[in-house]
């Protein structure tokens, strides 16, 4: 990782600490489980699964949820960021409305499905939402103008892929434990779709910043040749992609029987591969200096 001293800030590429060091701990972990618990609601409300629904609010609400206000530092005060005009220009206040108009939707309809009583306006009201709380943790970041790893127009749309490819995983998970059918078979196939699009926009991801500039080349260099690469190719590369799409190859080739142990492992591995992306993009992350330079 590039060192600089209190004289060099600014000056030579600088690394952003806020979001990722002591409490930006806490921002990481919320955005991912943000992002996992409404994708897997968003897939499970597609085929019709209740318990993936449930456990998907659960983990939005409970752990994105309670882990988002624990870094606010107030959690009682939040809604004063609701009802500020910071809604028309702060991509946190937007995600705030798109996350709880979520979780009250996506409630009520859970609720009235247990009583027998479902509402396709109310589902899919909830399921817009969901969509909006997927992708919105991309738009926090890219709206960063001065880190150039966050300010591509990808970066959304990679996040996007990640959770919805999470919550097929959850998705498979759930529906498999309850009753073992054809939709497992769909969602391994949209599963396997997600995969090859996750990797490819990661490639094209990390080549498009490598060119944006000395900051965007540092913490592509960073996060490939650097102190965070034994992490990235290891737990992102290896464990995160490589090792399930060899279990979903094999599999599909029918050399490998995947049991139901196997298949939550590999799903765990994916997901952990993406928890340490998401790490490996916020540690990385280098403010561009304010005095150009080319020695990165």
């Amino acid at each position: 990782m590039i060192q600089t001293r209190p004289y060099e800030f600014m000056v030579q590429c600088t690394p952003q600490r806020e979001w990722i060091e002591g409490r930006g701990i806490l921002f990481w972990l919320a955005f991912f489980f943000i992002d996992l618990g409404a994708g897997t609601f968003f897939v499970s409300s597609i085929f019709g699964s209740l318990p993936g629904m449930l456990l998907g609010w659960l983990i939005c609400a409970v752990l994105g949820g309670g882990l988002h206000l624990l870094y606010l530092g107030h959690p009682l005060r939040f809604w004063r960021i609701m009802f500020s005009s910071g809604w028309k220009t702060s991509w946190i206040s937007r995600g705030l409305y798109f996350v709880t108009l979520f979780l009250i939707l996506g409630l009520i309809h859970i609720l009235l499905s247990y009583g027998a009583l479902p509402n396709i306006s109310l589902l899919i009201g909830a399921d817009i939402f969901a969509f909006l709380t997927v992708i919105y943790a991309g738009f926090v970041m890219n709206y960063v103008n001065g880190i150039q790893l966050w300010n591509s127009a990808l970066l959304p749309i990679l996040f996007a892929v990640s959770g919805i490819w999470g919550g097929i995983g959850l998705s498979i998970v759930t529906i498999s434990a309850a009753s073992p059918s054809i939709t497992v078979a769909r969602l391994e196939g949209w599963g396997s779709q997600f995969m090859v699009s996750y990797i490819f926009i990661l490639i094209v991801y990390l080549m498009s910043i490598r060119y944006q500039g000395s900051a965007g080349k540092a913490s592509v260099r960073e996060i490939v040749i650097g102190q965070k690469a034994a992490l990235f190719w290891v737990m992102v590369v290896a464990l995160g992609v490589i090792l399930p799409s060899l279990v979903s190859f094999l599999g599909w080739k029918g050399r490998l029987e995947i049991s139901g142990t196997l298949l939550s492992s590999t799903i765990l591995f994916e997901l952990v591969g993406d928890l340490f992306l998401r790490y490996c993009i916020l540690r990385c992350a280098y403010y561009s200096p304010l005095i150009p330079t080319t020695n990165y």
